[in-house]
């Protein structure tokens, strides 16, 4: 084996045993139905509205749709893992500033095989808009917060296609 061979090799398998990179890979090229699963909260401590669970439910139906998916029974299941949902605090915001308050919503997107193998492990973070964030009450910063959750939803579903 040349030295040029190796080093390739080499860069390969390390690109290869990156954590994520099988979330960059097109695991749901051939997958045209997908099936939603009830979002799992494991932490409802850090999800301050009881709505949340179905909004982030039905945000991956939708998003799913949007990136041309149906949804129904499938092999292919996907869910998301609520780590936290709040819709933030005026007064804080207002108060100190520097973002602080501001609405949040984290989690992870699964999609998972038949056997209940993960497929793929999508980290989401967004936070309601900083700008002018004193003075948004706490449904704009909720809604900002996610509206941009379904973006980044439609972005990562676009990614794993």
């Amino acid at each position: 084996m040349t030295i040029k061979r190796a080093v390739v090799l080499v860069l390969v398998v390390g690109v290869l045993s990156t954590p994520g990179f099988a979330q960059r890979v097109a695991i749901l090229r051939d997958v045209k139905t997908v099936q939603v699963e009830p979002t799992v909260v494991p932490n409802p401590e850090n999800v301050k509205e009881d709505f949340a669970p179905n909004l982030v439910q039905d945000a991956l139906r939708n998003a799913l749709r949007n990136t041309n998916f149906e949804v129904g029974e499938s092999p292919t299941r996907a869910h998301i893992v609520l780590e936290e949902f709040t819709s933030g605090n005026v007064a804080k915001r207002f108060a100190v500033g520097l973002g602080a308050g501001r609405s949040t919503v984290a989690g992870r997107m699964i999609f998972q095989d038949a056997e209940g193998k993960e497929l793929a492990n999508v980290r989401i973070r967004v936070r309601g808009n900083f700008l002018f964030g004193g003075y948004q009450g706490a449904s704009t910063q909720r809604r900002q917060a996610t509206n941009s959750f379904d973006q980044k939803l439609v972005e990562e579903i676009s990614r794993l296609k």
